[in-house]
């Protein structure tokens, strides 16, 4: 995050995060009292509104420099953009360095076209200088702060490539939850649950938690889910058992990854990017429930 103003909080000055405007009410040593302008008033950890409001600052920085750029015709083949024409086997590696797979016009663009929705307009960010972009809705990406929202993802590292559905819990409570209520509340419907297991069952999905792979995966069955390792019967209630065991100020970035063998993923040429909105489109209606409110 470079070119970012040192973010200093001051007691009457106003500043804003993902929920809104809020007023320094009053700072004691690592924490502070803030107070949004609907009056509700929290206590918070500086550091954590600090990071807040400079990622904030850096997505504005990144938007601005993305829409200057788009206006700036192209140097290389006559202004001509490249299209996507399948992965290569050099974009498998542990960071983004030297690769273009993760650009709009690339496989991003290749992906978000081809989801079969009209209502949301995909488009896709890259993340970072991890070999890894996010699709989202265009409005929905720009609501608030992007780490916690629901989105798709595809990523590589040297031997695979993973795609599917992320939502990150937020560990503090002066986070919006309103993302993570609306998918959680849906999963708690059986009838969504058994639909949702059986895309997992037919697309080989797995279930984990990025934030801290320690915690262990989950695969379908007919029968329910089941931890690897546990033991245990596989149950209905085994996802929504798998989140509630993690405390609620415990890391959560839950994941439905779908997996495809360095090898294969090259082979498919083009034909990649089908497939990967193909298994989008399945999930659409977890996006859906997170944004829907």
């Amino acid at each position: 995050m470079d070119n970012l103003s040192e973010i200093e909080f001051n007691v009457d000055e106003k500043y804003e995060n993902e929920k809104g405007v809020f007023t320094v009410v009053s700072i004691d040593r690592d924490e502070m009292v803030i107070r949004w302008e609907n009056g509700e008033e929290i206590r918070t950890e500086i550091d954590l509104q600090r990071r807040i409001v400079e990622r904030r600052q850096w997505e504005e920085q990144q938007l601005a420099a993305a829409a200057e750029a788009a206006l700036k015709p192209s140097r290389k083949s006559g202004g001509k953009k490249a299209v996507f024409a399948g992965l290569a086997p050099t974009d498998f590696k542990k960071s983004a360095s030297g690769t273009t797979w993760r650009s709009r016009n690339q496989l991003g663009a290749a992906v978000a076209q081809q989801i079969d929705t009209r209502l949301f307009k995909f488009n896709s960010w890259a993340f970072g200088n991890k070999p890894e972009m996010h699709v989202q809705d265009v409005k929905h990406r720009g609501r608030g702060e992007a780490e916690n929202q629901a989105k798709f993802f595809v990523r590589v590292d040297l031997q695979t490539l993973y795609y599917g559905f992320r939502l990150a819990r937020p560990a503090d409570k002066a986070q919006a939850q309103t993302e993570w209520d609306g998918f959680f509340e849906w999963l708690n419907q059986p009838e969504n649950e058994q639909a949702l297991r059986t895309i997992a069952i037919e697309t080989e999905l797995t279930v984990c938690n990025l934030a801290t792979p320690a915690t262990g995966n989950l695969q379908a069955s007919a029968e329910g889910w089941t931890k690897d390792g546990s033991g245990k019967p596989a149950s209905p209630e085994a996802l929504t058992q798998y989140i509630t065991d993690i405390p609620e100020t415990g890391l959560l970035d839950l994941a439905f990854v779908a997996r495809i063998d360095k090898d294969a993923a090259v082979a498919s040429g083009t034909d990649i990017a089908k497939q990967i909105a193909q298994l989008f489109t399945r999930l659409l209606a977890l996006y859906q429930a997170a944004t829907a409110r």
